[in-house]
Parts: C-alpha cells; sequence; structure tokens
C-alpha cells in the first residue's frame, strides 16, 4: 500500500466507523475537518495521474510530489510536475492558449479524479455546531431592551447562538412583552476587544445600509435597533427580525436543487445594483481606487503576484486563468454599484421555492456589478443556463452585463479567492500563526476545491471562446 492509500483507508475509517458515535458537536465538527485534511493530502501522494498529452517532451522524472506542501494543486504528481510545469511556464511567458489546449484539459482531468476521490469518502455536512450560549449575554440584553419604549416588561427565550462568522458574534432569540418589537429576532454583535476591519462594515453602516434595501423591497431582514456603545454588550451590536426560512445550500460548494431560487437570486442581485450609489451606499468602502483599464491591469497584475509568489507549485489552469485576464482586462469599464461580495446560497434563506433573505451584508462595497455576478457564475450554471438567470436580471432591472466581462469576473474571483485561502488559511498553519483545524482544513481542502472550481469555470470560457 501506497502512503496515500493508508489516508484513504484511514479516512474513510473514521467516516464510516467513527463519525456516526460522535455526538460532542464540536468534536464532530473537528473530525470532519481532519477527514478532510486527510482526503487532500492523500490527493497529494496520489500516484496514479493519468497519461502525459503525447505532443509533451519527454522530461527526467522531477521530485514534484505535493508531499512538501498543501495541495492546491492536486495534479503535480512526481511524474507529471515537470509537464505542468513546462506548459505553466509557456502560458506564463505568452504562449497562446490555443496551443496548449490539451495541456489545459489534462490538468481539468486530473483536478476531476481528484475531487471524485474526495466525494468518495465525504458525505453529509455535521449538524450545527451548537456554541456557548453564554458569549453573548441574554440577561444583559434584556436589560438593553427593557429601556426601549414599550418594551419596559421583555423576557428573552429560547436564545440560542448560531455558529459562523469570525468577525462577528450571531444569535436568534424570541421576545415577549415587548409592544414595540416583533417577536423573534437576531442580534449580530462584533467580537470584544476585537479591533474592527477596513474590510468589514461596522454595525452601524450595516443598519444604514439594510434600512434602505428593506424599503426598497429587497429580501433582506428588517433592521430594528443598532447600538454602538460597547458597554451594554462588550461589543457593537445590530438588532434585525428573524425571518422565515432555512440556508438554501449550507455546502458552499453544492448548487441549489430549485431553479426558481437560482433565478429568483437574480431578481435580488439586480435589485441591489441598481440602487443609487451616491444615497444607498453612502458610506460604503469603495472596492478600489481606479475603475480606468490602467487601474484594472493594475489590480490584476497584484493578484497575480499574489499567486506567483505563494503558490508552492506551479498550475496550468492557474497560469492559463492569468493570462486569459491579461488579454482580455481590456473589456472591462468603470461602471459601479453596491455589490455583496459573497451573494450565493450559503448567504441565503428560503421557504420552499421562494427566497426570504440575503444575509451577511458584513462586505458591501462600492464595486462594479460583474463582481457579484462573476462570483455566482459556477453555481448558477450548475443549475441552469446562464443566459436565463441573465434574463431574469435584466427583466427585474439589472444593467446589460457583456458576457465577457462575466466570464473576466467569474476568472477573477476564483484567482482573488484563491489568495484570500492560501494567505489567511495555508499561511497561517504553515507558518504556526494558527493550530486550528479549520484554518487547516481551508488551507488543505478548500485550495483544491477552488482550484478544480476555477477549472470550471475556465473550460466554460474557452469553449465559449473557440
Amino acid at each position: 500500500m501506497s502512503n496515500a492509500q493508508y489516508l484513504w483507508s484511514a479516512a474513510m475509517g473514521l467516516r464510516t466507523q467513527v463519525r456516526p458515535k460522535v455526538e460532542d458537536s464540536a468534536a464532530l465538527g473537528a473530525l470532519d475537518n481532519g477527514i478532510r485534511i486527510l482526503t487532500a493530502v492523500a490527493n497529494a501522494l496520489e500516484p496514479e495521474a493519468g497519461r502525459i498529452p503525447a505532443h509533451f517532451y519527454t522530461f527526467p522524472t522531477a521530485d514534484t510530489d505535493r508531499q512538501g506542501g498543501p495541495a492546491e494543486n492536486a495534479a503535480a504528481y512526481r511524474d507529471t510536475g515537470a509537464a505542468i510545469a513546462d506548459a505553466a511556464e509557456r502560458l506564463s511567458t505568452g504562449a497562446p492558449l490555443s496551443g496548449l489546449g490539451d495541456a489545459i484539459r489534462w490538468e481539468k482531468s486530473l483536478l476531476d479524479s481528484a475531487i471524485a476521490r474526495m466525494d468518495a469518502v465525504e458525505r453529509a455536512l455535521p449538524p450545527a455546531v451548537e456554541a456557548d450560549d453564554q458569549a453573548i449575554d441574554p440577561a444583559r440584553l434584556q436589560a438593553y431592551l427593557r429601556r426601549q419604549p414599550g418594551c419596559e416588561g421583555a423576557e428573552l427565550s429560547a436564545f440560542r447562538l448560531i455558529v459562523g462568522g469570525r468577525s462577528r458574534q450571531t444569535a436568534i432569540f424570541s421576545v415577549s412583552g415587548a409592544d414595540t418589537l416583533p417577536a423573534h429576532m437576531v442580534i449580530q454583535r462584533g467580537i470584544p476587544g476585537q479591533a474592527g476591519s477596513a474590510a468589514f462594515l461596522s454595525e452601524i453602516a450595516q443598519y444604514r445600509l439594510l434600512t434602505q434595501l428593506h424599503a426598497v423591497g429587497m429580501r433582506v431582514p428588517r433592521p430594528l435597533l443598532v447600538e454602538e456603545d460597547a458597554a451594554w454588550l462588550d461589543a457593537p451590536f445590530l438588532l434585525v427580525e428573524r425571518v422565515e426560512g432555512a440556508p438554501v445550500q449550507p455546502d458552499y460548494w453544492l448548487p441549489a436543487e430549485s431553479e426558481q431560487i437560482v433565478l429568483s437570486l437574480a431578481r435580488e442581485m439586480a435589485l441591489l445594483h441598481s440602487q443609487p450609489v451616491e444615497s444607498v451606499g453612502e458610506g460604503l468602502r469603495q472596492a478600489r481606487e481606479r475603475y480606468d483599464i490602467d487601474g484594472w491591469r493594475a489590480e490584476l497584475e497584484q493578484l497575480a503576484a499574489q499567486w506567483e509568489g505563494a503558490a508552492h507549485w506551479p498550475s496550468v489552469t492557474m497560469s492559463a486563468v492569468i493570462a486569459w485576464l491579461r488579454e482580455n482586462v481590456d473589456c472591462l469599464d468603470d461602471r459601479r454599484a453596491i455589490v455583496h461580495n459573497d451573494m450565493v446560497f450559503h448567504n441565503i434563506l428560503a421557504d420552499g421555492d421562494q427566497i426570504t433573505a440575503v444575509l451577511d451584508w458584513e462586505q458591501a462595497a462600492i464595486g462594479h456589478p460583474g463582481e457579484d455576478l462573476g462570483y455566482c457564475y459556477p453555481v448558477v450554471i450548475a443549475v441552469t443556463d446562464w443566459s436565463r438567470f441573465m434574463d431574469a436580471y435584466r427583466v427585474a432591472g439589472g444593467a446589460d452585463i457583456p458576457q465577457r466581462q462575466i466570464d473576466y469576473f467569474a476568472l477573477r474571483a476564483g484567482l482573488r479567492l484563491m489568495h484570500l485561502v492560501m494567505h489567511g488559511g495555508r499561511d497561517s498553519f504553515e507558518k504556526g500563526l494558527s493550530d486550528d483545524i479549520l484554518v487547516a482544513s481551508a488551507g488543505a481542502h478548500f485550495t483544491q476545491r477552488l482550484l478544480h472550481r476555477i477549472a470550471v469555470i475556465l473550460a466554460s470560457v474557452l469553449e465559449r471562446d473557440a
């Protein structure tokens, strides 16, 4: 047996024999992330790499197995690494995409196989982890609510923390005896003692944005109260009305099950993008300083440099993506809109086939509408034809964004997200800045799936170009 086979066997045993008997929610979450890391590392050592395209030159054996680092390039095995490195180098130095189509398709086929092996082990996500219900003190929250007009007799019940983001804490609860507040609410609070990041909106900025979006009919939670004084709950917080529904797709990598929900997303996105930036977007950060072609080109070169500086190994897919973006950056314009920046189905609630709320607005900014459209592109085309989505987007008031721009932003989103995951996940773990298993899982497991998703997007774009 190879080392890879040992890892696959261990992962399968943990999944089928150990996981069903684990009841503690925190332990279950750690176990699932441990299984993901095992499958990612097993892919890194997998000896079966497939046939090198016939037109490649004969290369000497290169020490390019993945044992030296996390497998963001699952295809770089010992007997294929030199061929991949050569093709990536050719693309990086100006070789035409048309001449290396076999290499691009070949690496995608290896990534397809890697993800298929992971899927053979992984099953359903673990249930929601029960967090410490004292992280936000319900007694102090109740005392705060009793100071609001008509709420002197408010009584909290069914208080429960929701495990989720690392920049905010969220809890759901019910309240009785509060004449001016709804019976079911959600609180979002900053992390006590943690300085806010410029990349995330403050509670007051989210309150203002949600108030205006709710007023124009967008399906967002109705904002109720915002408190900037940390004396009440040790950090600023926002209260909104709880919305009926469940997450459309808790698993980031899986598509929605309903085409109707996907097309409803187009309506919500169009409504957001059609809001006046000057008024509704007041106080939001600018996604970039420049929107002219030189500005877009400078941003692209920064993203390319970040990839090249962080990647342990070359990738035909990523080199081809950067080459395509360089060839097509001049298709962009200076169009601007309010963008959500994470408007996909793990952040959307639905009741049946109807979207009830778009959540998680902390990354909203002023950007190009293509950023949201490109970001959702891979999860949309997994369910329906992209033209149907864009038809629904335009009918709901969205602008006519050229397909070339959508392609650009879809590939750019993958490149940008890869940098964020490698920098915030992989590098933090490898440099000893964090020993959190979730961080390790992001660096090893998430990067493989993301590279596969980027390869799928690239294949779609190149098929359209052909």
